[in-house]
């Protein structure tokens, strides 16, 4: 299934890859987004694959590393990558 990004989850994988440039090495950035990209991969193929939300329907979250989850939904012919989410921040802060 094909994935479309929302605004949300651009604005949020952008945000986590500035932390990485400014934080960590040019590898560490260059990993994560090899991560993304095969975990993208196998929700294309495996959409039902993460565990679904029991308090908001059809939302699903999935795990990039430990340190960081995604958030999305499976509509009937495509799938949604509603936004990245740093496993680390208070749940408080998500918006």
């Amino acid at each position: 299934m094909p994935i479309r990004w929302t605004a949300k989850a651009e604005k949020s994988f952008t945000d986590i890859i500035t932390h990485l440039e400014t934080n960590w090495s040019e590898k560490e950035v260059r990993k994560f987004i090899r991560k993304t990209r095969d975990v993208l991969k196998q929700i294309a193929v495996f959409p039902l694959m993460y565990e679904a939300s029991r308090s908001r329907s059809g939302l699903r979250k999935g795990f990039v590393t430990k340190q960081c989850s995604l958030f999305y939904k499976v509509k009937k012919d495509h799938i949604v990558l509603l936004s990245f989410w740093d496993n680390r921040r208070k749940p408080t802060t998500r918006n």
